[in-house]
């Protein structure tokens, strides 16, 4: 019996786009505002949605004495030939590699850098074919030494499920691998994408301003008022008036322009500060011949109700003929942008100067740096180190082996150079003579944390040294640093963990300023397992655990188990016996209703298998509320494609896939059969086909939007296959589309999945043979793509003894070589049955922060599709969040991804006629 309703036409929620009462207003006036039509990139869209689940950090070859003796030393394992610079377990993803040495070091024909995911080679040959574009990836993602100006850098996303190393066979005399891990981790843009958003001109799309305004003391222009979105702002000013130049956000203090839009200079130079660039965010223009300076940025600015964003000039300053226009995207409530301008001088100690601090969980995005009036001749200064602390530890996750190279650069770089995530815009000699001897110099430095934001829950501290020690003087850093602040997630309470059992007292600094003092602390040093009962508060939605411990011995790993739930892992590759004292940190999400007065969740630390003793000083937990969970509603059903009429019917369509072609065309390909419903005699695929109007007009049309493609068929049975189920079809990496299915076999506990390819989408090639077998009827994969690393989800059971219904998973990087199974979804007992049946077609996507799991149960009834939902794609907790009516549900979103814009799901199978498409409300 169909379900839906058949040629209908939805009235349908639309997305409301906001546009500010300024926004209206200035229609008219001097300034163009595109209202609220305007969209944000994916790849920025990813920075407005918080990551609580990140802990972000980084491992470096920084002097672990706090001085200034940065280089490589012992501190993790030595595998053969191989040195290991970074190992890490459970869920993560590499956002960065940066290395240099002195030229000769580098081009040394013997080196070897052997990256592994999974236990999968991601890359293994030449350090510098790796990072000079003649491995997989190519600039921008990887740059060479001349590129980066002094040193290698790699952008190249490296996500894992489990575990990741990273080898070296030579001597790495400097590097720095900057990773996060916890739940959610491993999520974010492919390489493909981050390449893209890196390397395109986005300053072509932004309005041109039409008019000229003046501007004075106390006349500020307003921009845009909140609620709405600023994607994008271009503006005209008088080359002079940069300088006198300001921007504020909302009831924040002005900061320069010159800095807000990435210059990162003064005005007063001798050049006046201008020169032409364009980074992944930024952009400037150098004045024309009309003296005319051109700036702009795509850096997204929410605002919030009455919040403002406007142009103003410092007092005494002026500024005539300043052109202004404003692209408005949808409304992003519960977050902001936090712009903090510093102008200090080094204060002559060993210590670092704070470049942004906030007590606000937030996502550190970009800092702007000047840096002038060091003693002549003398570039010492950018010696000094990076120290990020997050979350009020005092030991810092990322601590950094000198200015330059925090830039991407090294030795002091080769000059002045644009990147897309970094670079010196300026790098100006005053009194260059006799060889720079009485030199001073004037540094312009960016860096974006794009695609490695620095994540805190409670509060950050980005500090930096002055030299070699933090005690250069004199020194003059002018900085900007730009973070997102979210205000759905609050610390509601914390818990301290006194360590039992047999402890010694140690005696240690924490790795950080040469300055820290030593602290003594009592440890407790085992292979065992620690448990704790939460005392949370009921609205707790989540906890940080951090560990106080001696970072003497490595590796030191545990699992962490939360009601004998498997919540994460905490691992800890590299050892410092100079200054031992360390702490380390993991997210573990809370669901509504575990904690309250009379509930004491148990958190284990399993720490029985770690390769060194397990080192305790002592735990803090800490509680968080957060937003709550969505309440989920549907629209109608449409149907997209009539299978009741098609010659030779009544046909059904199963499970399915939707995807669109790169000219604009939709096509449909899933499981097509002649009514009545057998599944054992499924075996063919059917290919239908839209035109290039999205799911939005599929659910207007007065009639489906589907046709049957003139070749009917996307793919047949083979004499080896019993039948064919499931088809799920993505682009590749080439821009070729893959498809995985099941086929049957004689033997359930041995059901097969293969693969077939195609460049147009209509004629498919089959593609190898088997690529695995599995459990309990293994079936209706699902493919996603998480930055370089491929996961195949499909409905299995959690093992033979038991058959629980679930979802499994497997990793792969080259879609022909998998991981053994692990299970994303495991159901209770109740669900146990021979097929799986409580999970079927499984469908995954990221939304918001949040991954979303949907599969079909059909013991409770056919049409029953449950949501679930986790941080990590790894680890869904068996509570559902909603019940859909549908079957073997698939996603589609209006807009480039199924993280944005409005999203609909599909309902198809046997007596239905056709396929439905629904919209979803609440997410």
């Amino acid at each position: 019996m169909n379900t839906g309703v058949r040629h209908g036409r939805p009235a349908g929620a639309r997305l409301d786009l906001f546009v500010s009462r300024a926004a209206r207003y200035l229609f008219s006036a001097p300034l163009a505002i595109a209202p609220g039509a305007a969209s944000i990139d994916p790849v920025l869209e990813n920075l407005l949605s918080f990551h609580p689940g990140w802990v972000t950090r980084s491992v470096t070859t920084h002097d672990p004495a706090g001085g200034n003796d940065d280089g490589y030393r012992a501190g993790v394992a030595l595998e053969r030939e191989h040195r290991v610079l970074f190992h890490a377990r459970g869920e993560g993803r590499i956002t960065r590699i940066w290395m240099t040495a002195p030229r000769a070091e580098l081009e040394k024909p013997d080196q070897e850098i052997w990256i592994e995911i999974d236990g999968h080679t991601a890359y293994r040959g030449p350090l510098r074919d790796f990072f000079e574009g003649r491995g997989h990836w190519r600039s921008p993602l990887v740059l060479g030494v001349d590129a980066s100006s002094g040193a290698f850098t790699s952008y190249v996303p490296f996500a894992w499920s489990s575990e990741a190393k990273i080898r070296f066979r030579g001597v790495p005399i400097y590097y720095q691998v900057t990773y996060r891990e916890g739940p959610g981790a491993a999520s974010g843009p492919t390489p493909e994408e981050l390449a893209r958003f890196m390397t395109e001109d986005w300053t072509t799309t932004l309005p041109a301003p039409p008019h000229r305004q003046a501007l004075g003391p106390g006349a500020p222009l307003v921009l845009a008022t909140g609620p709405a979105t600023v994607s994008g702002l271009d503006i005209r000013v008088p080359a002079g008036s940069l300088k006198d130049l300001e921007v504020r956000v909302g009831g924040q203090p002005p900061v320069p322009a010159s800095f807000f839009f990435g210059l990162a200079t003064t005005g007063t130079e001798t050049d006046g500060g201008w020169t032409t660039f364009r980074s992944a965010l930024h952009a400037a223009w150098a004045p024309d011949a009309r003296g005319t300076g051109r700036l702009a940025t795509r850096l997204p600015i929410p605002l919030s109700e009455g919040e403002a964003l406007s142009l103003e000039v410092a007092p005494g300053g002026a500024t005539r003929d300043l052109e202004a226009a404003v692209d408005l995207a949808p409304v992003r409530r519960g977050v902001r942008l936090l712009a903090q301008y510093r102008d200090q001088t080094a204060p002559g100690r060993e210590t670092t100067m704070p470049l942004f601090e906030s007590d606000e969980p937030l996502q550190f995005v970009a800092l702007l740096e000047h840096l002038s009036g060091g003693r002549p001749g003398d570039r010492f200064y950018l010696e000094g180190d990076e120290m990020i602390r997050t979350d009020r530890m005092s030991y810092p996750l990322q601590i950094g082996t000198g200015t330059e190279d925090y830039f991407n650069g090294g030795f002091y770089f080769h000059g002045a150079h644009s990147n897309p995530f970094s670079g010196l815009l300026r790098l100006l000699v005053l009194d260059p003579e006799d060889g720079w001897i009485r030199a001073r110099f004037d540094h312009s430095l960016y860096r974006l944390h794009v695609a490695d934001p620095i994540v805190s829950r409670s509060g950050m501290r980005f500090g930096a040294e002055a030299g070699p020690t933090g005690a250069y003087t004199p020194l003059r850093v002018r900085s900007l640093g730009l973070a997102y602040a979210f205000s759905d997630h609050r610390e509601i309470g914390e818990q301290k963990v006194r360590v039992r059992g047999q402890r010694h007292l140690a005696r240690s600094a924490v790795d950080a300023e040469r300055s820290e003092p030593p602290r003594s602390v009592w440890l407790r040093e085992a292979r065992d397992v620690t448990r704790i009962k939460l005392a949370c508060p009921p609205e707790a939605r989540g906890l940080l655990l951090l560990r106080v411990y001696s970072a003497a011995q490595a590796p030191q790993t545990a699992r962490v188990r939360l009601d004998g739930r498997e919540a994460g892992v905490l691992h800890e590759m590299q050892a410092n016996p100079a200054r031992p004292l360390a702490e380390d940190a993991l997210w573990v999400d809370l669901l509504p209703g575990q904690c309250g007065a009379d509930r004491r969740p148990v958190l284990e630390i399993d720490a029985r298998s770690s390769p060194a003793p397990w080192s305790e000083g002592g735990y803090t937990l800490r509680f968080f509320s957060g937003p709550p969970a969505p309440q989920l509603t549907q629209g109608p059903a449409v149907e997209i494609f009539d299978t009741d009429d098609l010659p030779g019917g009544p046909f059904y369509v199963n499970d399915h896939a939707i995807v669109q072609l790169p000219d604009g065309r939709w096509i449909l390909t899933g499981i097509f059969k002649r009514e009545p419903y057998r599944p054992e005699a499924e075996n063919a695929f059917v290919l239908a086909a839209a035109t290039g109007a999205g799911p939005a007009r599929w659910v207007e049309a007065t009639s489906p939007s589907f046709a049957l493609a003139p070749e009917r068929f996307s793919t047949r049975a083979l004499p080896d296959e019993r039948w064919i189920w499931a088809p799920h079809a993505v682009r590749d990496r080439d821009g070729s589309l893959v498809m995985i299915f099941h086929v049957g076999t004689p033997d359930g506990d041995r059901s097969g999945f293969r693969m077939a390819r195609s460049q147009d989408g209509v004629t498919w090639t089959r593609e190898g043979e088997t690529l695995f077998e599995d459990i309990c009827v293994a079936r209706d994969p699902m493919l996603v793509r998480l930055g370089d690393l491929w996961v195949v989800y499909y409905t299995r059971c959690a093992s033979r003894e038991s058959r629980l219904s679930g979802v499994g998973y497997r990793t792969s990087l080259d879609l022909v070589h998998w991981s053994p199974p692990a299970m994303a979804l495991t159901l209770g007992p109740e669900t146990a049955m021979q097929n799986s049946g409580y999970t079927e077609s499984p469908f995954v996507f990221e939304r918001n922060g949040w991954f979303y799991l949907t599969i079909t149960s059909y013991p409770v009834d056919c049409d029953a599709t449950f949501v679930y939902r986790s941080r990590s794609p790894f680890a869904f907790p068996p509570r559902p969040i909603a019940r859909l009516r549908a079957h073997a549900a698939e996603w589609v979103a209006e807009g480039s991804g199924l993280g944005a814009g409005r999203l609909f799901f599909t309902h198809a199978g046997a007596g239905k006629g056709g396929v439905f498409l629904q919209e979803l409300f609440g997410l």
